[in-house]
Parts: structure tokens; C-alpha cells; sequence
């Protein structure tokens, strides 16, 4: 995988900022996979790659060090917060870090050899009366699935709010599970509240903002050798939601192009499909996220395979020019 591409410009004595990748964090879980190794994330089984990651000492315990490291050039080793602090809005634009100060999203790939826990995250509500939840929106690009792999989302149809919380507190909840089949191209946003798992045989790429607040219904125990881990039954079945506001699952279009995926108040995500040609990234004078999905995307001449992370600054952003031969997802943090 290519990674030299900071450059060592100067202006006015700080380091020209142009698009860079970090070095992966390697997460390991009881339902990881092989596939993100062969990605070059690490070695062995791994859960997760976080592939952009900023978070404050305490939010992720299970990590030696949560923050995303530029890989290499004049600013390598540094963490995002650090780079936020040097640049500002030359490299945030004009989005707002965390309250701490913090890059604002969580950026991943993930590889579920098994089921992940079902569970839910806390809505504004819910998080406005209790000052130790945060807030927590995600969305799901399936880069891969195995023959028969679902995704866990919502309920079944027919299912209502008070079947809901009546099975999520009698640990009934896999009985009102909403299964879809996963198939490589689908997209699923799930707005805080939903009730959802990843199902084995997927991996996916996961866009959220940076909080690790869960409510854990079921965590497959008697199906998996997993050692028991807390449930938090009475607080999912107060902030679970059907049907909630926002939801949007697309299924995988084909046709070459682009294509938004969502819009949300936390970030924006569009699909980019090409054999070959140039791709139409959006002109803002925004910082952009650069996920390959499949292929090759070759971004300012430099070939990045599928698995590459590119960050590219808002001061830069709008000159970027790309080609693709394959799936490149955009994600950026203002319109």
C-alpha cells in the first residue's frame, strides 16, 4: 500500500498539509476474522481496523492507543488532534472538533467472522437526562459477504415498540430481530436507537461518530465460545426505536456514477463507481475521508488499493483529482 504522500513543501515555516494516510489500529475481539490481515491491518485474527480514530484517554479502554498516527512523511506519528491543533480549519475546514477537541468521527473496517452483539445506542433523548451517555450514529458500506450472511437491523415487520422492549428485557430479542441478507454494494444507516447486529460472513466498512456508549442485548452465548460479558437489558429496551427516524438501507446499484448514500448532521457519505475514469468528488473546500471499497483508486498519482484510508485536508480537498477502477465511498463532515 502506498503511504508517502505528505509532502515536504513549506509555508511560512509549517509543513505544506496534502493528503496522507495513518497507520491502522488493529482491534481484537472474539468474532474477528483473517480478511483485514490480508488487507495489510495487521496480523492473525483481527475484529477491526480503525482506520481514522481520535478518541480521549478513558472512551476505549480496550486500546492501547485509540488515536490514528500519520504513517509516514514529515508528519509522521503525529495524532489527528495534534494536526487539528497545528492547522485548524486549514485541515478541519469549517467542521467543529469534539468538546475535547478531538477529530470528529470514528472511521473502520470490520470483519465479523461471527455474530456481533446485538444492541442498541442511546438516542438525543435518552442522552440529554443521563450526562455519562453519548450519542452514537453509524452506517454500514458491505464490502464483502460470505453466501447467506445477514445483517441484524431493526425489528421484524409487525413488531411494535412495547413487543420490542418486552422481549429485549425477557432476553427473548433474537425472536424480533429484523434479518436482511448482506450483499457486497449495500448501504444501512442506522440513526441512534436501532436495534441492530452484524452478522457473520461480513465485512464492512463503518462510518460513526466518535462514541462507544452500547447497550448490549444479546451477545450469542450459547451459539459462540465467548467468554459473558454484561447485558444492559433495561436501558436498550428505554432508548430502543422502531422504525426510527433516519434509517435507510439501499441496495447495491450496479451502474457506474455516483450515488449519495445519506446525509446526516454528523457527516455525509457518496458512493463512487468507475471503470477507469475520473471520479466527481465533491468541490468543497471541506475535508474528505477516501475509503476504497473494491479496486484501485489513484488519488493525485498515487495508487491505493482496496482497504486504503486517505484523509484529505480541507485546504487541499477541492484541487484533489482521482481515477478509479473499482468502489470509492466519500465521506466528509460538511456540505
Amino acid at each position: 500500500m502506498a503511504t508517502g504522500l505528505i509532502a515536504t513543501r513549506k509555508n511560512g515555516g509549517m509543513i505544506a498539509l496534502v493528503p496522507f494516510v495513518t497507520r491502522a489500529v488493529p482491534v481484537d475481539r472474539p468474532w474477528g476474522g483473517t480478511r483485514l490481515a490480508g488487507l495489510g491491518k495487521g496480523a492473525g485474527r483481527i475484529a477491526e481496523s480503525w482506520e481514522i480514530a481520535d478518541l480521549s484517554d478513558g472512551v476505549a479502554p480496550h486500546v492501547a492507543d485509540p488515536r490514528s498516527r500519520v504513517a509516514s512523511g514529515p508528519l509522521e506519528g503525529l495524532s489527528l488532534r495534534e494536526i487539528i491543533e497545528r492547522y485548524g480549519s486549514d485541515f478541519l475546514g469549517s467542521a467543529q472538533p469534539t468538546t475535547e477537541g478531538d477529530f470528529p468521527l470514528l472511521v473502520k473496517l470490520l470483519d465479523a467472522h461471527e455474530h456481533l452483539s446485538v444492541q442498541v445506542h442511546p438516542h438525543a433523548e435518552y442522552v440529554a437526562h443521563h450526562p455519562g451517555a453519548r450519542l452514537k450514529t453509524e452506517s454500514w458500506y458491505v464490502i464483502a459477504a460470505e453466501p447467506g450472511a445477514v445483517v441484524f437491523l431493526d425489528v421484524a415487520d409487525g413488531v411494535d415498540l412495547t413487543e420490542a422492549r418486552a422481549a429485549i428485557t425477557a432476553g427473548t430479542v433474537r425472536t424480533i430481530l429484523g434479518a436482511h441478507p448482506a450483499t457486497p454494494g449495500d448501504f444501512h444507516h442506522l440513526p441512534a436507537g436501532i436495534i441492530h447486529a452484524l452478522g457473520a460472513g461480513t465485512l464492512v466498512a463503518e462510518v460513526q461518530t466518535p462514541s462507544d456508549t452500547t447497550f448490549r442485548v444479546d451477545d450469542w452465548s450459547d451459539v459462540y465460545d465467548r467468554e459473558e460479558r454484561d447485558l444492559h437489558l433495561l436501558e436498550a429496551a428505554e432508548t430502543v426505536l422502531v422504525d426510527p427516524p433516519g434509517a435507510i438501507s439501499l441496495a447495491a446499484s450496479p451502474a457506474p456514477g455516483s450515488r449519495e448514500l445519506v446525509v446526516t448532521d454528523h457527516y455525509w457519505m457518496t458512493e463512487h463507481r468507475q471503470t477507469g475514469g475520473l471520479v466527481d468528488l465533491a468541490s468543497q473546500p471541506e475535508l474528505r475521508v477516501l475509503m476504497v471499497a473494491t479496486g484501485v483508486a489513484t488519488i493525485d498519482g498515487t495508487a491505493h488499493p482496496i482497504g486504503a484510508t486517505i484523509v484529505a485536508p480541507a485546504l487541499v480537498a477541492p484541487t484533489l483529482e482521482a481515477t478509479l477502477d473499482g468502489i470509492l465511498i466519500e465521506v466528509g463532515l460538511v456540505r
